[in-house]
């Protein structure tokens, strides 16, 4: 686990990777905590940035290097993502501590964009259109994605995480064991454990080929989607691995669940997000037969991300989704 660190020794060691970069930096701003620490950096003439601190563990550097190929290639396959500034040596990464390991960090700095999150936009009950068109946008985005993958050759030294089965629910899943969640009981533990066989059984069945299986961003969540006007930007590729295409659409739509909102809205989402990627991608009907099981997994996935962070502190919304997974797991 992750040492957690205090805000003011993050902040500490983003002033230190700062200075990297020949910016003439004004301020340092914390604005996220969660898989990585992201500070705003504003300069004097230069604009703002954001400034990310990586959990320490989470990636070896050949690692973060791959994603910014594999960014490299969104953009050029015509995705709006966040342009990355380089240090005057011309690296992506710098390492920066206070002196410890505990405190060493790679930090990378990427061009800040405007525009609003996707959560921000659909915050509280936003109309049923603005719900559908904001949707169908995203399908059509996460198509176009996986489009420019297609049309890609990772290098031979590319080294990424795999969503596969294995990923998900071998003997060391990518994002922990949930199956051996300790802050529930014995007997969810033994239900968990039965839903990971069911699911490991979907899996093993499951088509997978270059057509349905890729790097993925695998974290699209409305936070991680970016408006500002009509456009929509990507932002936060730090989950990015090889997995099926089904699982972007799941996350992409799991905020939508009717679980989290007072008045329905997954129907809507859920139809307009298959609507919009199918206008992209005709031949999809696989995918989205597979949203399902790939929902399941979203739930079952985030149980071990919440116990796995404490500095996060999201374990009050465990109960939550263990009934959700439960009742997913029923529905299947």
């Amino acid at each position: 686990m992750a040492a957690a660190l205090a805000i003011e020794q993050l902040h500490a060691i983003a002033h230190r990777a700062s200075a990297h970069w020949p910016l003439d930096v004004t301020s340092l701003t914390l604005v996220s905590q969660s898989e990585n620490t992201v500070f705003r950096l504003e300069t004097s003439d230069r604009g703002s940035f954001a400034l990310r601190l990586h959990r320490p563990g989470y990636h070896s550097l050949p690692e973060l290097e791959s994603e910014q190929i594999w960014t490299r290639a969104l953009a050029e396959g015509g995705i709006a993502i966040p342009k990355v500034e380089p240090t005057e040596h011309g690296r992506y990464y710098v390492e920066a501590s206070l002196g410890t390991a505990e405190t060493t960090r790679q930090a990378g700095l990427i061009q800040w964009l405007p525009g609003e999150a996707l959560a921000e936009v659909l915050a509280d009950q936003p109309p049923d259109s603005l719900l559908h068109d904001t949707y169908f946008a995203l399908g059509a985005l996460i198509a176009q994605c996986h489009l420019a993958t297609l049309a890609w050759t990772p290098p031979a030294h590319f080294s990424r995480h795999a969503f596969d089965h294995d990923g998900f629910v071998g003997d060391a899943p990518f994002w922990g064991r949930f199956w051996e969640l300790s802050l529930t009981t014995q007997s969810n533990r033994e239900r968990l454990t039965a839903i990971r066989d069911a699911v490991s059984a979907h899996l093993q069945a499951m088509p997978k080929n270059r057509h349905n299986f890729g790097m993925i961003h695998a974290d699209l969540h409305a936070n991680n989607v970016l408006r500002n006007i009509d456009k929509l930007f990507v932002i936060d590729f730090d989950d990015a691995g090889f997995g099926w295409h089904a699982f972007d659409l799941a996350v992409a739509v799991y905020d939508q669940l009717d679980y989290f909102h007072p008045t329905p809205r997954f129907d809507i989402a859920s139809k307009a997000l298959m609507a919009g990627y199918a206008s992209v991608r005709p031949d999809c009907d696989e995918s989205f037969a597979q949203l399902p099981v790939f929902l399941l997994i979203r739930s079952l996935m985030l149980l071990t991300w919440i116990e796995d962070r404490p500095e996060v502190g999201r374990e009050d919304n465990i109960p939550m989704l263990l009934k959700i997974a439960f009742e997913q797991f029923n529905n299947l």
